[in-house]
């Protein structure tokens, strides 16, 4: 059993043009304060940036807006699920989370046509991939992680200089010894 967990995420779905993204985060936000495996519950926090990942249409000649309003849009969170004792593995954590997420967005916005897509990712690119326009969620009411200072660098102490070791001469041969089947 795991004491803690933290996991890199990416939440995709599709949403209603009009949504507000602030509250989608929310809402993510929100369904996995308490994930469940079986019978056992166990508390868990998401933080990230909420973000659309395609454009709206432009407006039309009409100057209406170009996306109709049953036209669903494409957005997605990338963040950090953490939980506290978890009773399995990642994968399986991030199970629950997807089962709370998926029943939390078909709560709000009804049948979308597909449940969220919800997976675990390299932290690299929640870091390198989530843009500057995302939306933070998550921080606003949940205490600030624990921030860890990187440990100063090591530098290892120089070895002392080995002194050369004194050149012996090497001690010379014995005299070679007569062999005993030769005749003198």
């Amino acid at each position: 059993m795991v004491d803690a967990l933290r996991v890199s995420l990416l939440v995709t779905t599709d949403l209603p043009p009009d949504t507000d993204l602030k509250e989608f985060g929310r809402l993510l936000v929100d369904s996995v304060l308490t994930l469940q495996r079986g019978e056992v519950t166990y508390p868990a926090l998401l933080r990230g940036g909420v973000f659309w990942l395609d454009r709206p249409l432009p407006p039309s000649d009409d100057g209406s807006s170009g996306t109709a309003a049953e036209e669903l849009r494409f957005a997605a969170l990338l963040g950090h699920l953490s939980a506290a004792h978890p009773p399995g593995s990642a994968k399986e954590t991030v199970a629950d989370a997807g089962r709370a997420i998926t029943a939390a967005v078909a709560a709000r916005y009804g049948d979308l046509g597909s449940p969220p897509a919800v997976m675990a990712i390299r932290g690299e690119d929640v870091r390198e991939r989530t843009p500057r326009s995302a939306i933070a969620v998550g921080s606003e009411t949940a205490e600030p992680l624990p921030r860890t200072e990187p440990l100063p660098r090591a530098e290892p102490e120089p070895l002392p200089r080995a002194e050369p070791l004194p050149r012996e001469e090497p001690e010379p041969l014995p005299e070679p010894m007569p062999s005993l089947g030769a005749s003198a």
